[in-house]
């Protein structure tokens, strides 16, 4: 008898590939070749039509060759790209720009590997994606130029070199629309023959036309024992692409890479009831079949990130940077960067409790040390999952304590599902992409699981362990899987007692070494031993300047606390670092300022080993890279960055870091400030417009201006630092000429740019600062810089400045309360400007709305960006962000105490709320300033306020209270029980220590 047999096409859309319209192809490189590369690589090309590119890489960088062209792209087409060479795992790209030279597209081949015999590239319309540009409309029609780049990655070769061409192209006939996809044509031919009772051993399906897919999903009635999967475009001729052995049966996901055929036949002796395609990406990208799968499951199966926007944190060691566990929001553990994870799932009473059906939620260490915990409450059982993370920041563990409890007396499974999934989700693709962490093999060997080649030790010995193939289904105490797709459970019996708990923990490495930690006597007092020993390395490394404020103030001490914390994590090694997997590169943007905040905080040593570790890095032309990783120094020019460095150097001196330690870093220095004096020069001719006129050349240094480089104002007041910065700095190795010379071109520069915001704004006809002299744009978290770390009052034209924020205020921060929408944290550096502004109540109302968005609010911290929807599934950066927590870090400092740069001043409570000295005392101890350390007591006195001020020195400025901004008018004020006189509404002292009352009744 016929077997049932139901063929239809999956609507998830898949292109199609129809066959050529002709067999001729043409030529597509009419000019000659040229050769080009970064700074500090080495390139040469050779020959004609087939070109020959020999590169060699110092650290980080590109070659290239590149050719004009004049390609018209029709509807579909192939570009076949014949390759050849050396040198294996760097990436390879193919770009084309059209007639403007703004915008790109390009092919990208990941740690490709070439071979001296060549291949066949094949580029298709599908693969070729917008890359930047400033057009709206990103449909690739061709372009003018053609780049070929090899682009060096962390583990590919240094030295190599790449045979490209003669590169042809051919027109085919359009892809059919996803429309026609659905009505089309699908049939089936089985081998077998029911008149005469043989069996079918196969079933060949006809597409009725070359089709794209990425592979087949079938539904079977009866599972072969193995079956195979093969493809034709004529239906003769197969070529196979696949053999699953021992399915679980039921229906099977059988990916196949990219694939164009028109039939496909499955071969084995079973029963197919139905078949579909899957579509390209399902077959190219992991997440893809993961996302599709996590939609179809019932809701808690799979991680929530693989649906709807998830959140999560970093459990770490100081010095740890990416060697971190994660803890997702609903208390899965990531097993490390990229690695596999641990999902609970509880069963009680004959139910099954995921992530979905408890009640779950979140905590922090009640002295806001850095150790996060999940709270699951379900059917009269709670849990708590505790992780914890100890060890040198080289080669930290990370233990795992589950602790369940229940209401009554019963038996409660506790399961511990390894899952080829991470905590990271799949939203997340720079650096360290999210979502799919293969695990081709996994097994159990007594307290040992091996998740590939990372132990996972069961230190609280388990009832049962089950591993499980993808397409195989439970294969018993081991199971491998060639899609990276294995999973295991770990199963728990736990007997319970009222009001009892029972814990489970396990512990892994972070950082890839495999030697077992030394474990000794019970392992719950082991682990405790571990989490006192961590409790007390985090108070000694958070050091001794602390802010605290009374229960019921709004959570600024406790964000700040954190914010240290987790900048410390973020440290890999000496480098400070944003994020421990987008973000896993350290720039010198995000240090100079993450610095700024620790040298504040009286970590003096954190950031002279970061400057002394980036300072080398920059190029002969006395260039600072942008941004530094594992390949070494990156080229591209952001001229930002010329003056971080210079400017960072300037602050480690005035907070105290001895010169000498200093001395050897002034080449990096002083040539920074020579290139970066050469490119202001450059904006100097005749011929220069007045709003470009002494300006850094445009970049991309700012995020925004990645489609085209722009004259960005965010690179000039970093410019401005910058020739400060190297003036401290040679003052303070005695080189008196170099110092003038810094200052007079510092201040020649300050003029010009000040000149350059006034016509900018005159040429656009506003009344605001722009974020870009060429855009005339909005960017006031940009414009922030010229009013904070170290900016003088005057270096903004005061109306520009104040119409900036007022803008800011009331079209951004307040419509955004009314419509929210989604946005970026570092605006929390515009709370800055408020202070500055004089403006407290507009600060403290704007944290209050930062802080609305914390996720999740228990642990304190933001990502680089809020998404709205809350759970809308976005990109949004590492959680927690480290240069978003260090703008929050400095903002909260600022709140009680900010340098007034031009006076030598400190301006102290500047953002305090009277409101708060009802609840009870604020300190803020042993902050650390230019001039030692300083702290501050504020007390509730009488109808106002008594302030001491306990420091060893004060500014040469003195200590500057605005009393109006903090107290309202007609207040007044003592000062070691004598009335004092305020200056233009500000109290300004010039001792040590005071007791000051402020009040209107004195």
């Amino acid at each position: 008898m016929r077997p049932h047999l139901s063929i239809r096409a999956l609507i998830l859309a898949a292109g199609l590939l129809a066959t050529p319209l002709a067999a001729q192809t043409a030529l597509i490189a009419p000019t000659p070749w040229t050769v080009g590369a970064s700074e500090g690589v080495a390139s040469k090309a050779s020959g004609g039509e087939t070109a020959r590119l020999d590169y060699g890489f110092k650290g980080a960088g590109y070659a290239f060759i590149v050719h004009e062209l004049d390609f018209a792209a029709p509807d579909n087409f192939v570009i076949e790209i014949p390759v050849k060479g050396e040198g294996a795992g760097n990436d390879l790209q193919i770009k084309f720009t059209d007639a403007s030279g703004d915008n790109v597209w390009w092919v990208t081949r990941p740690a490709f590997v070439p071979t001296p015999q060549g291949t066949v590239l094949r580029i298709r319309p599908r693969h070729i994606e917008f890359a930047w540009g400033t057009t709206k409309d990103r449909t690739f029609r061709g372009g003018k130029r053609m780049e070929v780049v090899v682009v060096k990655t962390a583990r590919g070769a240094a030295s190599g070199w790449l045979g490209v061409g003669p590169i042809r192209w051919r027109a085919e006939a359009p892809e059919p629309k996803t429309e026609a996809l659905l009505k089309a044509d699908v049939k089936a031919a089985l081998d077998g023959d029911a008149r005469t009772g043989t069996p079918a051993t196969s079933v060949t399906l006809d597409l009725s036309r070359v089709r794209a897919f990425g592979g087949l999903k079938l539904d079977w009635g009866r599972v072969p024992a193995r079956y195979s999967l093969a493809v034709s475009d004529d239906g003769r001729s197969f070529r196979e692409l696949r053999t699953v052995a021992g399915s679980d049966g039921g229906t099977d996901y059988v990916t196949l890479g990219e694939v164009d055929a028109r039939y496909v036949r499955v071969s084995g002796q079973g029963q197919l009831n139905e078949a579909a395609l899957l579509p390209l990406v399902m077959g190219l990208k992991p997440n893809a079949l993961l996302t599709e799968l996590a939609r179809t499951a019932p809701r808690g199966d799979y991680p929530r990130g693989f649906t709807e926007q998830a959140y999560w944190t970093v459990v770490g060691v100081a010095h740890g940077g990416p060697r971190a566990a994660l803890l997702s929001e609903d208390g899965a553990v990531e097993l490390g960067p990229e690695r596999p994870s641990l999902m609970p799932v509880l069963k009680v009473g004959g139910k099954r409790l995921t992530w979905a059906q408890a009640t779950v939620t979140q905590g922090m260490d009640a002295e806001r040390l850095p150790l996060p915990t999940v709270e699951w409450q379900g059917e009269g059982v709670q849990m708590r999952v505790a992780p914890l993370a100890f060890g040198e920041g080289k080669a930290p563990y990370a233990l795992v304590r589950y602790e369940v409890s229940s209401d009554t007396a019963q038996t409660v499974r506790l399961e511990l599902h390894v899952q080829p999934m991470q905590v990271n989700p799949p939203t997340q693709f720079l650096t360290r992409p999210g979502g799919y962490a293969p695990i081709r093999r996994l097994s159990r060997d007594g307290d040992t699981v091996s998740v590939d080649d990372q132990p996972l030790w069961l230190l609280t010995p388990p009832k049962d362990f089950t591993a499980a193939g993808f397409l195989s289904g439970p294969q018993g105490a081991s199971a491998s899987d060639t899609d990276g797709l294995a999973s295991g459970v770990i199963g728990y019996d736990l007997n319970l007692t009222p009001g009892v708990a029972q814990s489970v923990i396990v512990a892994f490495p972070l950082g890839g070494q495999t030697a077992r930690p030394v474990i000794t006597g019970d392992a719950a007092k082991w682990a405790e031993a571990q989490a006192e020993s961590v409790r007390a390395d985090w108070h000694q490394r958070l050091g001794d300047t602390r802010l605290v404020l009374p229960a019921g103030a709004p959570p600024i001490a406790d964000s700040a606390r954190l914010a240290l914390a987790y900048q410390l994590i973020l440290l890999d090694g000496d480098w400070l670092k944003p994020g421990a997997r987008s973000y896993d590169r350290s720039w010198i943007r995000d240090g100079a300022m993450m610095s700024e905040g620790l040298l504040r905080m009286g970590l003096h040593k954190e950031a002279l080993a970061y400057f002394k570790a980036y300072a080398p890095m920059s190029f002969e032309t006395g260039k600072v890279p942008c941004c530094v990783d594992a390949r070494g120094a990156d080229p591209t020019p952001e001229n930002d960055s010329n003056g971080q460095l210079p400017w960072l150097a300037g602050e480690l001196i005035r907070f105290g870091v001895s010169p000498a330690e200093i001395a050897p870093y002034w080449p990096q220095v002083s040539g920074a400030i020579a290139y970066q004096e050469g490119l202001r020069q450059a904006n100097l001719t005749a011929q220069t417009e007045a709003r470009y006129r002494g300006l850094m050349p445009p970049s991309i240094s700012h995020e925004g201006y990645s489609d085209k480089a722009a004259y960005s104002y965010w690179d000039n007041f970093w410019a401005l630092k910058g020739y400060r910065g190297a003036a401290v700095t040679a003052r303070a190795l005695g080189k008196t000429a170099e110092a003038e010379r810094f200052s007079a071109q510092g201040e020649a520069f300050a003029r010009d740019l000040k000149a350059s915001i006034l016509a900018t704004a005159a040429h656009y006809g506003q009344a605001v600062v722009a974020g870009a002299a060429d855009r005339g744009d909005f960017d006031p978290t940009s414009t922030t810089m010229g009013l904070t770390s170290g900016a003088h009052t005057d270096d903004v034209p005061e109306a520009l400045k104040r119409q900036t924020f007022e803008f800011y205020w009331a079209d951004i921060l307040m419509r955004r309360r009314q419509t929210p929408n989604s946005y970026t944290p570092y605006e929390l550096r515009n709370v800055g400007a408020f202070l500055r502004l004089k403006q407290p109540e507009r600060a403290r109302q704007a944290l209050d709305m930062f802080f609305a968005d914390q996720a999740p609010r228990a642990w304190f911290q933001w990502g680089e960006v809020v998404t709205v929807p809350y759970r809308q599934p976005l990109f949004i950066g590492d959680l927690p962000h480290g240069w978003v927590e260090s703008d929050y870090l400095r903002v909260a400092l600022d709140l009680f105490a900010y340098e007034r740069a031009e006076t030598a001043q400190m301006v102290l409570l500047s953002g305090y709320d009277p409101k708060w000295a009802d609840k009870g005392e604020t300190r803020l101890e042993r902050l650390r300033t230019p001039w030692g350390p300083l702290s501050l007591t504020i007390n509730k006195a009488g109808s106002g306020l008594k302030i001491n001020i306990d420091s060893d020195a004060p500014p040469s400025g003195g200590y500057v209270i605005d009393v109006p901004s903090l107290m309202g008018r007609d207040v007044r004020a003592r000062v070691g029980g004598q009335p004092m006189a305020l200056r233009d509404g500000e109290l300004i002292i010039k001792t040590a220590k005071a007791e000051i009352i402020l009040g209107d009744g004195l």
